[in-house]
C-alpha cells in the first residue's frame, strides 16, 4: 500500500475544521497530522511535521492565512499549501498565488472536487476555483502571451491531437480528474471557452506545430 498523503488543516472556524477531519477521514489516501486555528499554529506545526499538503484557510489571526504560506513555502518549497476560503475575489485570489500557493479553492467546493484537486496538486499541478479563474480572467485580459509549464505544454499538444482527457491520462499515466484540471488551467490561462477554441489559439501562437 502506498503511503498516505499527510495534511494539515488550518481554519480559525472550528467547526468547518472538524468537518474537513472527518471528510478527509473517509479517505483512505489522506492522513490529517495536525490542525490550527491561526497563521503562527500553522507554520509551527508545519515545522514539526512537515506534511505535504497544507490545507490553509487565508483570513486567520495571529498570522493570516497569507503571510503563513510565504513563511512556509520558503522554509520548507517542497510542502504544497491549497488556500481554502470563502472569498474568490480578485485581490484574494491574486495575494494568495503571490504567497505561493498551490491552489485555490472555494470552502463550498464539492468534496469530489477537492480530493481530486488535492490529487493534482501533489501531481505538481496547480488548481483554481472556476469563479475565481473569471476573477483573474476579467482583470488579466489583453495580456500579451501566456506562460505554460511543460506539463501544460504536453497536455496542450494531446489535446490538439484530438485526445480525450481519459486517453491523455493514460499516454501520461496521470488521474483522469488530474487531466481536467489540467485543462481547466490552459482554458483559463488562454481565456478560451473551449478545447476547439484552446487548439485554435495553440496552433495561432505557435504553442503548438501541426504535423
Amino acid at each position: 500500500m502506498s503511503e498516505k498523503i499527510k495534511v494539515i488543516l488550518a481554519d480559525d472556524h472550528k467547526l468547518l475544521l472538524s468537518g474537513l477531519r472527518m471528510q478527509l477521514g473517509t479517505w483512505d489516501e489522506f492522513t490529517v497530522i495536525g490542525t490550527c486555528v491561526n497563521g503562527q499554529e500553522t507554520v509551527e506545526a508545519c515545522e514539526r511535521e512537515l506534511p505535504d499538503i497544507v490545507l490553509m484557510d487565508m483570513q486567520m489571526p495571529v498570522l493570516s492565512g497569507f503571510e503563513a504560506t510565504k513563511i512556509i513555502k520558503e522554509r520548507h518549497p517542497s510542502v504544497k499549501v491549497v488556500a481554502l476560503t470563502t472569498f474568490d475575489d480578485y485581490e484574494t485570489v491574486d495575494a494568495a498565488l503571490q504567497a505561493g500557493c498551490d491552489g485555490f479553492l472555494l470552502k463550498v467546493s464539492d468534496p469530489e472536487q477537492l480530493r481530486s484537486s488535492l490529487h493534482s496538486v501533489m501531481e505538481g499541478v496547480s488548481v483554481m476555483d472556476a469563479g475565481a479563474m473569471k476573477h483573474l480572467r476579467h482583470k488579466e485580459e489583453g495580456g500579451s502571451g501566456v506562460d505554460l509549464n511543460d506539463r501544460e505544454l504536453t497536455v496542450l499538444q494531446l489535446v490538439c491531437k484530438g485526445y480525450t482527457n481519459k486517453e491523455i491520462a493514460g499516454v501520461l499515466s496521470l488521474q483522469p480528474g488530474t487531466v481536467k484540471n489540467i485543462v481547466s488551467m490552459l482554458l483559463g490561462k488562454t481565456f478560451c471557452v473551449s478545447r476547439a477554441d484552446l487548439t485554435r489559439y495553440a496552433f495561432k501562437n505557435n504553442l503548438v506545430k501541426p504535423e
